[in-house]
């Protein structure tokens, strides 16, 4: 249900970048909505993915994923990185939902006429876009909060849920990675994981 939910919000952003994807940058990629919208772009999309992670072996299952590029962002500028596998040209859509430096180092990556998705700020730092950038390379910006269309427009979010659900069962999206589990018992060791950014997919505590 978790990867649904989260291949729904990438299915919805991904639609709202106009669709004509070229190249996708994603941060967090080995992440639970980085996984899933690695998974859409490249397979459901045939878009040109470029994974961002925080370790090589991070980079190698966003690799698994479908990725035809990654990054470790550790090691790693992703601005840098970026001009090299474009050959200086830029991505066409970047998604991001870590914030902060990465999100500014994403939109100084966009192509002309590029597209930012906003998804979230799980680095905590929640950036302001600099208008400028957008006036002289006609980029476009665009947040997705997916909850919202519950209340909002019930219409788009039945459409998109089959949408999802017949990729899936045509076999174009992949299922969730396995996630890591813990005992309620070890709460503390489950957030000192997250922390040193080993998680792969959802950390999920077992309560029983």
């Amino acid at each position: 249900m978790v990867f649904i939910y989260s291949s729904l919000t990438n299915q919805k952003a991904l639609y709202r970048s106009r669709f004509g994807l070229e190249t996708v940058l994603v941060t967090a990629a080995a992440g639970a909505l980085g996984t899933a919208v690695v998974d859409l772009a490249a397979h459901a999309l045939g878009a040109a993915v470029i994974g961002g992670a925080g370790s090589q072996e991070k980079c190698e299952f966003v690799s698994s994923r479908g990725a035809q590029h990654t990054i470790d962002y550790s090691q790693d500028s992703i601005k840098d990185r970026v001009k090299v596998i474009t050959q200086g040209r830029g991505c066409d859509v970047a998604f991001d939902g870590v914030g902060g430096k990465v999100f500014e180092d994403c939109l100084k990556c966009l192509a002309w006429e590029g597209r930012m998705l906003v998804a979230g700020f799980a680095g905590g730092d929640i950036p302001k876009i600099p208008a400028n950038l957008l006036l002289v390379k006609n980029i476009s910006a665009a947040g997705l909060y997916w909850g919202k269309y519950a209340m909002q427009n019930i219409g788009v979010l039945r459409q998109t849920v089959k949408d999802t659900l017949t990729l899936m069962e045509e076999g174009k999206i992949k299922g969730p990675p396995q996630p890591t589990t813990f005992k309620l018992e070890q709460v503390n060791e489950a957030f000192k994981f997250i922390m040193d950014r080993k998680s792969i997919g959802k950390v999920v505590l077992e309560i029983r």
